[in-house]
């Protein structure tokens, strides 16, 4: 054996090591963060909650009606972000394995062209017979913008990457509620730091000891600190998703797409994402604000399933303007790019 051959398999056994590791410190990242969250609920209520409104009894009506609604939304809010946290980690992101067993778990009560389950599908690999190729870790069918998770050990539809703060991998069937767990953390944190830099600097001052609050001093310094932290860190991955969201582009997708970029300009064309409907369009898409759900349903806290099955993509008309052969070699590219990736986590 060479020695690029003992240092590819050496760093082979090293990343299986490593997400291995992540998959089992899944539930902890998740009690962490849980931790993280209801401690700066805790400092807002018990701190600047009180220090903002503590004229409460001296104040008119519409103080009141003020304060009282200023209530009600936190509690929206605080509700939001643990909403959608718990479903981006107890929604799966959708397998074809998952696929095959809501389908087999359905009584048949006649033939196959009966079920209306095992149909779907059946017409859908139909309709994609020459693209979906086999897993070789899976060895199941791999639709388009399907990946293989190393962590997860599983082809994922539509995958964007795995999360270890959700112990789950971002996919079709949660991303969804990913993006707005969040986007309402990002604003939490930024009413909180709006509301709270004042007790903020109060908490700073040691020497004096008036602190009449139940909750810490430390721990409300230590809260600050922490929203700001968590507002650009995870203001910055939220934008980034929000890029991907009005390009149709999965975080998989937007490297494989620079890279047909690159190709398609060294050889004098024009690169065409086929999931490309236009911003508008994309935002409407993904948030699943179209026939079925009105664009107000994204303020609900309720579940909603995405768009589609995950297993198929609707194409845009740039795409199906494109020659027949632009087309295949597009396509073409999209199942090497998923070879590889097999060949990688193999």
């Amino acid at each position: 054996m060479s020695i690029l051959q003992q240092v590819n398999r050496c760093s082979d056994l090293m990343a299986q090591i490593v997400d291995r590791a992540i998959g089992k410190a899944g539930p902890v990242f998740i009690a962490v963060a849980v931790a993280l969250i209801d401690m700066c609920a805790l400092a807002y209520y018990l701190v600047i909650f009180p220090y903002c409104h503590s004229d409460f009894s001296e104040t008119s009506i519409l103080g009141k009606l003020y304060i009282a609604t200023t209530l009600l939304f936190t509690f929206y809010m605080v509700y939001a972000i643990h909403f959608h946290y718990y479903m981006a980690i107890t929604t799966h992101p959708g397998t074809m394995a998952s696929e095959a067993e809501s389908s087999s778990s359905i009584p048949h009560t006649g033939s196959a062209e009966n079920d209306p389950s095992l149909r779907q599908v059946l017409l859908d690999m139909e309709e994609y017979s020459d693209y979906p190729k086999t897993c070789k870790k899976c060895h199941l069918p791999k639709p388009e913008r399907a990946h293989h998770c190393s962590v997860c050990n599983q082809c994922i539809l539509r995958f964007d990457h795995h999360c270890p703060w959700i112990h789950n991998c971002v996919g079709h069937f949660n991303h969804r509620y990913f993006v707005l767990f969040m986007t309402y953390l990002i604003l939490s944190a930024a009413y909180f730091i709006g509301f709270g830099w004042r007790p903020f600097i109060v908490s700073l001052d040691l020497v004096n000891s008036d602190w009449p609050y139940y909750f810490p001093r430390p721990l409300m310094a230590f809260s600050m600190i922490l929203a700001i932290c968590m507002g650009l860190a995870i203001g910055a991955l939220c934008l980034w998703h929000y890029y991907l969201i009005v390009t149709a582009q999965t975080t998989v997708e937007f490297y494989n797409n620079c890279y047909d970029k690159r190709m398609a300009k060294r050889e004098g064309e024009v690169f065409v994402n086929m999931y490309n409907f236009g911003f508008k369009e994309n935002l409407r898409r993904f948030f699943n604000v179209c026939e079925q759900f009105p664009w107000y349903t994204v303020l609900y806290p309720i579940p909603i399933p995405p768009r589609g099955n995950g297993r198929t993509f609707e194409k845009c008309e740039a795409f199906y303007l494109l020659p027949q052969s632009r087309q295949r070699e597009q396509m073409q590219l999209q199942r090497e790019v998923q070879d590889l990736e097999d060949i990688k986590d193999i």
